[in-house]
């Protein structure tokens, strides 16, 4: 992306101020342009160790109520009282599939089997293996032992309707961000990145703000925005690109620890 010049970006748009836990237990801090709305946060990690590799959903609390209606139809559920929380396995009537929901009182984390469903025995090791702490401002789900299992691929999501921000520590970023200077901005550097769209999908946003991703870095948080639009049926953003760039100088972050 071509730099420009910034004096005065910061001021032309609004401001939101963001707090919220990461799935690894870090608190990160972000200031978001209010020009695209405010978001629901989900997020994602990984973990891997001897006879463990897993990666765990997370989301609003609430939403794994889908899985018996839509995913898994008629799914038995196994439900166990945690402390702070409840350990629900769905298991599909054929077993063909299952999942393990974490749920708390404002966030759930849940993982897939891609079979079966552990016997209560499984489930028990399984639990033993990680720590889930639930609050408003995010859930942390972090391993017993970083000694015996490695957690990694840790985001946090944002979502609307108009876009979605993928939000991680800038040191797991680094060897996908562009090899050459991003655009200065008061909080950081801001690169464009084409989307990979169907010839169809590129046809339409030609031209738009929505034919690109929007990459930010700073020296501890990088994000990854894309902006929703006639690619996925919904109407072209009522901003040129200029606007655009002017509101993304409002992004800044933290990812502490």
């Amino acid at each position: 992306m071509t730099a420009a010049p910034t004096a005065g970006l910061a001021q032309s748009t609004g401001q939101t101020r963001v707090s919220r836990i990461a799935p690894s237990g870090a608190p990160v801090d972000l200031t978001l342009p209010a020009a695209f709305g405010d978001y629901q946060w989900y997020g994602n990690t990984r973990f891997t160790g001897p006879r463990t590799a897993r990666q765990f959903f997370l989301a609003p609390a609430g939403e794994h109520r889908v899985i018996p209606r839509h995913v898994l139809p008629g799914a038995r559920e196994r439900r166990q009282s945690m402390r702070g929380f409840d350990a629900v396995v769905f298991e599909a009537p054929d077993r063909s599939d299952s999942a393990l929901v974490l749920s708390g009182p404002h966030h759930e984390a849940t993982t897939w089997f891609g079979g079966p469903a552990p016997d209560a025995a499984g489930v028990s090791r399984l639990l033993a293996t990680f720590r889930f702490a639930d609050s408003s401002s995010g859930a942390a789900l972090t391993p017993a032992s970083d000694l015996l299992v490695k957690q990694s691929d840790v985001a946090l999501i944002g979502r609307n309707a108009q876009s979605m921000l993928v939000v991680r520590r800038s040191t797991e970023v680094l060897q996908t961000l562009p090899p050459w200077a991003g655009m200065p901005l008061p909080g950081g550097e801001l690169w464009r990145s084409g989307r990979r769209l169907d010839p169809g999908g590129s046809s339409r946003v030609a031209g738009t703000p929505h034919e690109w991703r929007y990459l930010f870095a700073s020296e501890s948080v990088a994000m990854d925005l894309v902006l929703h639009g006639p690619e996925s049926g919904k109407p072209s953003l009522p901003m040129g690109e200029d606007q655009v760039v002017a509101a993304l100088a409002a992004l800044s972050g933290r990812w502490r620890g």
